[in-house]
């Protein structure tokens, strides 16, 4: 089943062909205010025809001439004076406008019949009856017009071609809902299915209510429904209609609550954003500070990892800041080829794509040669917890050895500026993932060291989870969502800090201006968030009740996690910059010894050794890497 929050709008050729019947200039502006004067001199000739009997005295005629000339100029102006005028469309012309327009109308008839009684001679003689008979006749007219532009736009809204849809939902908002999708030319509804069993059989602003949520399965097949919306911010049954849409291979839309439509206070699509889940959180940075822009102008910059969520937005935001040349290498050929396109030729500057492995000596040796990147972003790494738990040799030689030919290769090249990208999950790490970050982390403080007082210099930076990026607990959620629950997280009490992708990469651009000593950077990402909060959250701006609509189920710690990271060691010196939300984590000391072991390290992942031998390993680096192993059995969470 293809689950989107998107309701797709599929072009119609007949609206075009419907639409040009009358030309959309002749409903708008002041010629529906001549409409209406040609209207009001219909109805008083046709009021003096009836009121005599169609032979009209030429005594009369005058009257008729001067009293048509009346109200051609009253008739339009007291619409045109009212709150509305002519502002409201006529496309969506109802039983409201037609009332509207004869409490308007009114008042005219009965000053003219106030000026008839009072002074019958400023005017020539007029029979009452001719003045209340042209009142009658205008309405009909008029309104008969605004029908006929309505009717119009309902033709050029015809169902060819537009998904068969039943909506789902309450009374209170089935009849907006249908309004929009119909309007909107987004859908054909074809019927209804009401939570109120009461309201089976009935109508809805013109669709049947054809049954139940229970008999929806049926209703779909029987109707060969391809889009099912579900309207209205709280459905009890939205998990039991995605399920059975799913089974049948329906696509499942979702529309806000009636009241907001009315108000216009959210958008039609339901979709969560990560704006949305981030409001009020973390503040957005500049990357268009100046000392970001003067330090990448008219450099060449290499991005390892360029393929990535992260490595890609950084290509994006380092393209708009006045490079030389601009330098992608990932090892997935496909990703390089769709950021190729996006980022074309970088107005006339060099965009270079590179597919290899940061772990290839020859590739990283001839990239440096070739091209004499100034500053380097090193964004390439294996990131997931899980899975690097059972592949240590890899996450080794990926994380470590992958980071240690860049940073080499880097200083044999005189490199001006090298950042290499860390996480959260390096500060005690408990996980192969987060002991390796961290072992990368030492190597950059290590060659910072060594090589005090050359051209390059160093920096980490370290990322909360950030929100979008491959892998991040959104989309897993939303997925879950999507297929009617449960959301699963590992544990009721489990808090992570969290970044946006724009936020993660403005981190780095700035970190690149404070290089120096292979210091760690971090953002101020206030406080962590719990993740089954987090949880009730995206399921809230789906539009579902957690608990209700959408079971959350705790599935246990996995291996490598932690219920609470942290963004430093509790004796680190944290210290300002620069830049107000950037912090400085000053590097520590690195034993004599270190360089020894990481090559100890490198050669045993290179031998393949067992997860075991890479963890003692691990354990004799020093890191500070201590795994936690902990039990806990599963259990649901009402809300």
């Amino acid at each position: 089943m293809e689950y989107s929050h998107k309701l797709l709008v599929v072009p119609d050729r007949r609206r075009e062909r419907y639409a040009n019947l009358i030309p959309s200039w002749v409903f708008h502006g002041y010629i529906r205010v001549i409409l209406d004067g040609l209207t009001a001199a219909m109805a008083m000739i046709y009021a003096y025809v009836l009121r005599f009997d169609f032979h009209i005295e030429p005594k009369m005629q005058r009257s008729m001439w001067t009293w048509l000339c009346v109200v051609v100029v009253l008739r339009p102006l007291s619409i045109h004076l009212s709150r509305e005028g002519y502002r409201s469309t006529w496309r969506f012309f109802d039983v409201r406008d037609g009332l509207f327009l004869a409490f308007r109308s009114l008042p005219v008839t009965v000053l003219l019949l106030l000026v008839r009684w009072q002074e019958p001679k400023a005017l020539p003689i007029v029979p009452y009856s001719v003045l209340i008979l042209e009142f009658g006749i205008f309405l009909v007219f008029a309104c008969t017009l605004r029908l006929t532009r309505r009717l119009i736009n309902d033709a050029a809204h015809t169902p060819v071609d537009r998904p068969r849809a039943l909506i789902v939902g309450s009374e209170t908002t089935l009849a907006t809902a249908v309004h929009h999708l119909h309007t909107s030319n987004e859908a054909h509804v074809l019927g209804l299915v009401s939570e109120d069993v009461r309201l089976a059989g009935a109508n809805i602003a013109g669709r049947p209510v054809l049954g139940h949520p229970d008999s929806l399965a049926s209703l779909l097949v029987s109707h060969r429904i391809e889009v099912v919306v579900l309207s209205g911010a709280n459905l009890r049954c939205a998990a039991q209609v995605i399920r059975d849409a799913s089974l049948l291979d329906v696509q499942v839309r979702i529309l806000p609550s009636g009241s907001e439509l009315m108000d216009g206070r959210v958008k039609v699509n339901r979709e969560v954003s990560i704006d949305q889940l981030t409001q009020g959180g973390t503040k957005i940075l500049n990357a268009a500070h100046p000392a970001v822009v003067q330090c990448f102008n008219a450099r060449t910059v290499l991005i390892t990892g360029a393929g990535g969520s992260i490595g890609s937005e950084m290509a994006r935001q380092v393209a708009a800041l006045n490079v030389d040349r601009l330098i992608v290498l990932d090892h997935d050929e496909n990703s390089i080829f769709e950021l190729m396109n996006e980022l074309g030729d970088l107005n006339g500057r060099k965009v270079v794509p590179i597919v290899g492995n940061i772990r290839d000596h020859d590739i990283v040796h001839q990239t440096f040669k070739l091209y004499s990147p100034q500053i380097v972003l090193h964004a390439a790494a294996y990131k997931h917890v899980p899975v690097m738990e059972d592949n240590c040799c890899e996450a080794v030689l990926n994380n470590v050895a992958g980071t240690r030919e860049l940073a080499d290769a880097a200083i044999e090249f005189g490199c001006e500026r090298f950042v290499m990208i860390s996480t959260d999950k390096a500060v005690n790490p408990s996980s192969i993932m987060g002991a390796t970050k961290r072992t990368a982390e030492m190597l950059i403080q290590q060659r910072a060291i060594e090589n005090t007082g050359l051209q390059t210099h160093f920096a980490c930076v370290r990322f909360g989870n950030v929100l979008g990026s491959r892998g991040s607990v959104v989309p897993i959620f939303l997925r879950q969502i999507a297929a009617g629950g449960p959301v699963t997280i590992t544990h009721e009490e489990m808090t992570r800090y969290f970044m946006t992708i724009p936020q993660a990469v403005q981190l780095v651009l700035q970190a690149a201006t404070l290089a120096s000593r292979g210091d760690v950077y971090l953002l101020d990402m206030g406080d962590p968030v719990k993740i089954i909060d987090f949880a009730k959250e995206i399921i809230q701006l789906s539009g579902l009740v957690p608990g209700k609509d959408i079971d959350i189920k705790v599935v246990g710690i996995r291996p490598g996690e932690k219920l609470h990271e942290k963004l430093w060691r509790d004796d680190a010196l944290v210290t300002p910059t620069p830049f107000r939300e950037v912090f400085q984590v000053q590097a520590g000391i690195v034993p004599a010894g270190f360089p020894q072991l990481l090559a100890e390290l490198e050669r045993a992942a290179r031998a393949r050794k067992s997860g075991a031998e890479i963890q003692e390993l691990l354990y004799q680096l020093p890191i500070d890497y201590c795994p936690e192993k902990m039990e806990v059995t599963p259990m649901a969470i009402a809300n």
